[in-house]
């Protein structure tokens, strides 16, 4: 049975809701993409996880009264989004579709071919027309063994038509072939991000765009390299400004070149910025007015939930939790529409997975 509690926090003494169940797990959504309804008080949480496999059901949590309405069953974590207009995307293998939050009613949006599997996160532009969306197509096998068995694709979906568009596909090169996270402008549906994904040691070109109208791909941050080759600047972990200026990211602790944490790179890669270094980055979500980023840290058995203030590029400590320390365990705090809750998942003493929310309203 899912239900609420609060406490307090012991290195801050700043108040927690928790929404959970000690019969499993529960999650919000990826950080990138929304897990609140239009009106900041609902919440879309995925609870009753079984550990191994993330298999959930998909809720709708009131904030306020502790009132619980199912919305789906038995559906892995990572694959939600919540639209401007309190519409739950998701997606299992080929096929992309909607339930409306407060009805129930589900309809297909759209569907692959078989051979194709969508993967999460998915995203979402600002006024809930088009999703950014990526997907594996798995190839036919080939007497050539060089040959890749699949291709990772990048495109975006037309909400109201089920259109969908293929705008890349990167092949990237062997060990590291596999390009993910797409995620849409949120003010411009032609453009689109995309990561290199791999180990980050190895990956010297992370952050790419593309432009969905004429299929140009750039690599957004040029990062800093050795005379041999090998990447100094660690880097991943982006995600959109709710304006569409530009992607937050993390320059991760273990970077060789300094300083490390919170960055900003402008949209058309001209420009970029250090933010923050206090703590030792991890995840970094934007409130979707500007003013607020919420990061979370990654150190053994624990992590640290972290406010700056984008104005003063000043950081303070929220709450320092335990954290399993892998999916779909990681706190990825992230934003209510309103900008005035931070929301995250932690785990409890018998290492359970909870939903973290906490009221930043008396710092705007």
């Amino acid at each position: 049975m899912l239900k609420s509690t609060s406490f307090t926090d012991t290195i801050t003494g700043l108040p927690i809701l928790a929404i959970g169940s000690e019969g499993g797990d529960t999650g919000h959504h990826y950080y990138t993409a929304m897990s609140w309804l239009s009106n900041s008080r609902h919440v879309i949480v995925h609870t009753d996880m079984d550990r191994e496999t993330w298999t959930g059901n998909i809720v709708r949590f009131d904030t306020e009264t502790g009132d619980v309405q199912l919305l789906e069953e038995s559906l892995k974590w990572g694959r939600g989004v919540v639209s401007c207009d309190d519409i739950l995307y998701l997606f299992d293998k080929n096929e992309l579709y909607a339930i409306d939050a407060w009805s129930g009613e589900r309809r297909t949006i759209c569907k692959l071919e078989e051979h194709c599997a969508f993967f999460g996160p998915l995203s979402i532009t600002n006024d809930g027309k088009v999703l950014g969306v990526y997907w594996k197509e798995q190839l036919r096998p080939s007497e050539d063994a060089s040959s890749r068995e699949a291709n990772w694709v990048i495109g975006t979906v037309h909400t109201a038509s089920g259109e969908v568009r293929e705008v890349a596909c990167p092949q990237f090169e062997g060990p590291y072939p596999v390009a993910n996270h797409a995620m849409i402008n949120p003010v411009d549906p032609g453009q689109v991000f995309f990561s290199h994904e791999g180990a980050t040691e190895h990956i010297p070109d992370r952050i790419w765009v593309v432009d969905t109208r004429t299929g140009d791909k750039r690599n957004l941050f040029s990062q800093k390299k050795e005379e041999s080759g090998r990447p100094v600047e660690y880097v991943g972990h982006e995600m959109w400004a709710f304006d569409g200026s530009g992607l937050y990211f993390v320059k991760y602790p273990h970077s060789p070149d300094k300083p490390t944490g919170v960055y900003f790179v402008d949209r058309g890669g001209e420009r970029y910025e250090f933010i923050n270094g206090d703590y030792r980055y991890w995840h970094v979500g934007i409130s979707p007015d500007g003013r607020y980023a919420a990061a979370d840290t990654q150190e053994p058995g624990i992590s640290k939930i972290v406010l700056i203030n984008m104005a003063t590029k000043q950081s303070e400590l929220l709450c320092e939790l335990p954290c399993r320390g892998m999916h779909p365990g990681h706190p990825h705090p992230s934003f209510s529409p309103d900008s005035r809750k931070v929301t995250f998942t932690f785990s409890d003493e018998h290492d359970v997975l909870w939903v973290g929310i906490m009221d930043i309203n008396d710092r705007k």
